[in-house]
C-alpha cells in the first residue's frame, strides 16, 4: 500500500480519500493491524497479538450507595 508522489502532488489528498474509500472497512482494519504489528517488531516485541488491558471498575450512584443492589 504505497505510491510515489511528486512534491506538487504531496498536498493533494484526493488520491488518499479515493484510495481508502475503495479499500473499504476491511482494508483499513488490515492496514491498521499491520501497523500495530510493525510497531511491536520495532519495539523488540514478538509481533503477535497484543495483550488487552483487563480492568474492571464498579461505579455506584450516590443515591444507591446505602442500598446494596444485586451483584
Amino acid at each position: 500500500m504505497s505510491r510515489v508522489v511528486s512534491r506538487k502532488q504531496h498536498d493533494e489528498r484526493s488520491f488518499d480519500i479515493e484510495f481508502w474509500r475503495e479499500v473499504g472497512d476491511a482494508g483499513r482494519f488490515a492496514a491498521a493491524w499491520q501497523m500495530i504489528k510493525e510497531i511491536q517488531l520495532l519495539r523488540g516485541q514478538s509481533g503477535e497479538l497484543p495483550a488487552m488491558q483487563k480492568s474492571v471498575t464498579r461505579i455506584l450512584r450516590r443515591s444507591q450507595e446505602k442500598t446494596p443492589g444485586p451483584r
